[in-house]
């Protein structure tokens, strides 16, 4: 136990001393573990080389933060958040096959006929929260998951965390764009 504990402080250290070598490592040990994952699950070996990297930008953006702890092993951690990708990916996938036939209704196009959403100034005001409010509002409204994945995602104790931290994200958010926005500043009218 004591060794594998060193091995994660190690880690944690190479990734804070800014050493991508522990990049390469990391990939090359685990890199057969998501493919095998991601094609058990709809997808090819492209999809989980491209999940691989994604997930491993996403441990060294956290171990860079001085309040960040391991406190699994990484191939746990790597492998959720891969999970968490993928589930995001097929989603998107299912939203965008689900879309044509959305857009057959006529009602859709009519409410916005002279207007379209500006989602640059919705992108604006998401990026001044923090990165755990962004995740969790992006994670809810665009990639469509439940309270319980979030919180799994994100660590929290259970989903009705995630729940009061979604609600405290969302009045964060009003905050900022009653601030700095009024409604038609997210519409751009079509000449």
């Amino acid at each position: 136990m004591a060794q594998k504990l060193t091995h994660e402080v190690t880690l944690l250290g190479r990734i804070r001393s800014g050493d991508r070598e522990v990049l390469i490592e990391l990939y090359k040990s685990h890199e057969q573990m998501v493919i095998k994952h991601v094609i058990n699950h709809s997808g090819d070996r492209d999809d989980a080389q491209d999940l691989l990297q994604e997930a491993l930008v996403v441990l060294w953006q956290n171990a860079r933060k001085s309040d960040f702890e391991l406190t699994v092993k990484p191939s746990t951690y790597l492998m959720a958040v891969v999970k968490n990708l993928w589930l995001k990916q097929l989603a998107r996938k299912k939203r965008v096959k689900d879309e044509t036939h959305i857009k057959s209704y006529n009602h859709a196009t009519e409410m916005n006929a002279d207007s379209k959403m500006d989602y640059s100034l919705v992108k604006k005001a998401l990026d001044l929260l923090g990165d755990t409010c962004r995740n969790i509002l992006l994670m809810f409204y665009f990639d469509g998951f439940d309270m319980k994945t979030i919180a799994e995602a994100n660590n929290f104790a259970n989903p009705d965390v995630a729940k009061a931290k979604k609600h405290q994200c969302m009045k964060q958010l009003e905050v900022i764009i009653k601030k700095d926005y009024k409604p038609t500043d997210f519409y751009q009218h079509e000449a």
